[in-house]
């Protein structure tokens, strides 16, 4: 009898264990997001981002800054064809656990992207896009 109040006093302390060390990882996620990502890698559903110094020249990256901001470095219009011309477009995001929402312009209107994160660390940032949509405002394209 008293194997069987042992056993449930070690479960119980593990499960308590096991809560706060989930709410340490959600508080490195912001931490560890704030900065510059670019060279994006594909394998099925997850993209793997590296951290960069800053915006990347002559390439897609983006930024997220400490109060909330998100610059975002992307083609410049609608044409994907080399020569790719680049621009930096503003936006904001906010995070709710490992899920990030982001709102940010486009040459043709604003995207909204929301995206859930694997895993970050110093080097690397891996997510799955959730959802992207795309609002075209401008019309005169």
């Amino acid at each position: 009898m008293m194997t069987v109040a042992r056993l449930l006093i070690v479960l119980f302390a593990l499960s308590i264990i096991a809560c706060e060390k989930n709410n340490e990882n959600a508080a490195a996620t912001t931490d560890h997001l704030i900065g510059s990502w670019f060279n994006p890698q594909y394998n099925d559903s997850i993209v793997t981002f590296e951290r960069s110094e800053g915006l990347v020249d002559n390439e897609c990256s983006f930024s997220f800054k400490e109060d909330k901001t998100f610059i975002e470095r992307k083609n410049a219009g609608w044409c994907g064809t080399p020569p790719i011309s680049y621009a930096d477009f503003d936006g904001i995001w906010s995070e709710n656990d490992s899920i990030i929402e982001i709102t940010v312009d486009y040459w043709g209107g604003t995207a909204e992207y929301t995206w859930k994160v694997l895993s970050i660390d110093e080097l690397t940032l891996k997510i799955i896009r959730l959802e992207e949509d795309y609002n075209l405002e401008n019309q005169n394209i």
